[in-house]
């Protein structure tokens, strides 16, 4: 079997010996990292030189956005005409009909399965431990 030239690669890359790194090196890149403007404008510091809790307009955009959201719920429902709130009774009435209950019902199970997977799925991978190179 011929190897793929991703396999050679890999293989190259794993017994390549490496190099220490030097005894300096943290303190180094660390005067580097001071040294690097951020984006182009400077950070505002507390005096005793900690960086400064800002908030910015797409804070208070999403803050306003969500405070609104209520509101703009219970204003439309008080402000439904009468045939859009019959035609909704009439839905959730469709709802209580006996045939379509073990439909829903089993509906809902397996979404709230999938929802769990899921969410098991996104935990494994969140907490899965990292293995490093050599």
């Amino acid at each position: 079997m011929n190897p793929k030239p991703d396999d050679v690669l890999e293989e190259a890359l794993r017994t390549y010996p490496l190099a220490d790194v030097p005894g300096d090196f943290s303190e180094r890149v660390m005067r580097q990292v001071r040294a690097t403007p951020t984006a182009g404008r400077a950070i505002a510091t507390s005096p005793a030189g900690f960086v400064r809790f800002r908030l910015t307009w797409m804070d208070y955009a999403l803050g306003l956005f969500g405070s609104l959201l209520a509101p703009l719920g219970l204003g439309l429902w008080a402000f439904l005409p009468r045939q859009a709130v019959l035609q909704l009774q009439f839905q959730w009435q469709l709802f209580q009909w006996g045939m379509i209950q073990p439909l829903v019902a089993v509906s809902l199970v397996t979404a709230g399965a999938l929802v769990v997977l899921a969410l098991l799925f996104s935990l494994g991978f969140v907490l899965r431990p990292r293995v490093m190179a050599r």
